[in-house]
């Protein structure tokens, strides 16, 4: 097994430096050597891995299948190796969490401090969850678990463990000194007073457009006046609480946010709840940082057992704007 896995290993370089003398070159092998990997992994999985052409090599589409495969097995032996050698090397390894914006705005911020606390040989690498991708980076281990919005993995739901953690609301949001708010209740505010205002469209997730040039319009009786499409969280909510703008946020994005609050504005849009949680590859779920993170995030959102995570209908999907993990 372990001769496949070098073989493995020597493929993707293969494949990275698209050619046979770039990856010898790097790898410190000869050109025969890595001949010979190829055939032999070609021979075990009877199909062809490569394709020669005038410019070096690539991948066939099985060969990206295999490429994919080998990815996730070095992942898994780094961890692994990482896990065997912990009482004699003082060496850390990396556990990589990608979230969408919400969870970037704060809401992990405690948890990943414990988990860090508890694992001191664990370096953790929060990054931005890459749309479009975030599904194939799991399945490769770029990412060892995501925390975003409804998950649709094409139909393999086996692969991967899905953990509902809570869900988001979307509303329209403004700071809580606000002129609408000022001196009123709440529910004598006309809709139409909103296009007094103006408006802005957090575009970091595309659903957040057309809910305010949709949505938000039919009730609002006309187009909002959009002065700022801004794709940074932490600039929409400074930008909220230092004017008179208005933005439609999910509710959960706003909860830290103090001096001034942004708060709801009780405009009766139709109700745009997602379910979000975390999605992890189910061979991770024994490892004992991924168990910790988990506990500790049902432990901030107040739930005693394991829920699963249910696929929602297209109505909740198009919060994801598309065949990918949502992001919110």
């Amino acid at each position: 097994m372990l001769d496949q896995i070098t073989h493995l290993f020597r493929l993707r370089t293969i494949l990275e430096e698209g050619s046979l003398r770039r990856a010898s070159e790097k790898l410190n092998v000869t050109q025969p050597a890595l001949s010979r990997s190829l055939a032999q992994l070609e021979s075990y999985f009877g199909q062809q891995l490569v394709e020669r052409h005038a410019r070096g090599v690539k991948a066939t589409p099985f060969g990206e299948k295999v490429l994919s495969v080998s990815n996730r097995i070095e992942r898994y032996w780094e961890i692994a190796e990482h896990e065997l050698r912990a009482e004699v090397t003082d060496e850390k390894t990396a556990m990589r969490i990608g979230g969408g914006p919400v969870w970037r705005s704060g809401i992990l911020s405690s948890v990943l401090a414990e988990l860090q606390s508890r694992y001191p040989r664990i370096v953790i690498e929060f990054t931005t969850l890459t749309y479009g991708k975030t599904l194939q980076d799991l399945r490769e281990g770029r990412l060892d678990v995501a925390f975003g919005g409804v998950f649709n993995d094409g139909g393999s739901s086996s692969r991967f463990a899905r953990v509902k953690l809570t869900e988001v609301t979307n509303y329209v949001m403004a700071r809580e000194d606000h002129p609408l708010l000022a001196g009123k209740n709440p529910d004598d505010i006309v809709p139409s007073s909103l296009r007094a205002y103006p408006w802005i469209v957090y575009s970091e997730l595309p659903a957040y457009r057309e809910i305010t040039e949709h949505t938000v319009a039919e009730y609002i009786g006309g187009l909002p006046d959009v002065r700022f499409i801004c794709q940074n969280l932490l600039s929409v909510l400074t930008i909220l609480q230092q004017s008179d703008c208005l933005c439609v946020l999910p509710y959960l994005s706003v909860q830290a946010v103090n001096s001034p609050r942004i708060v709801p504005i009780p405009l009766p849009l139709r109700r745009s709840t997602a379910d979000i949680g975390m999605i992890f590859r189910t061979e991770m779920r024994e490892w004992g940082p991924m168990k910790t993170l988990l506990e500790l995030c049902q432990e901030k959102f107040g739930i005693t057992e394991e829920l699963p995570f249910e696929m929602r209908n297209a109505a909740a999907h198009v919060m994801e704007g598309g065949s990918d993990v949502g992001m919110p």
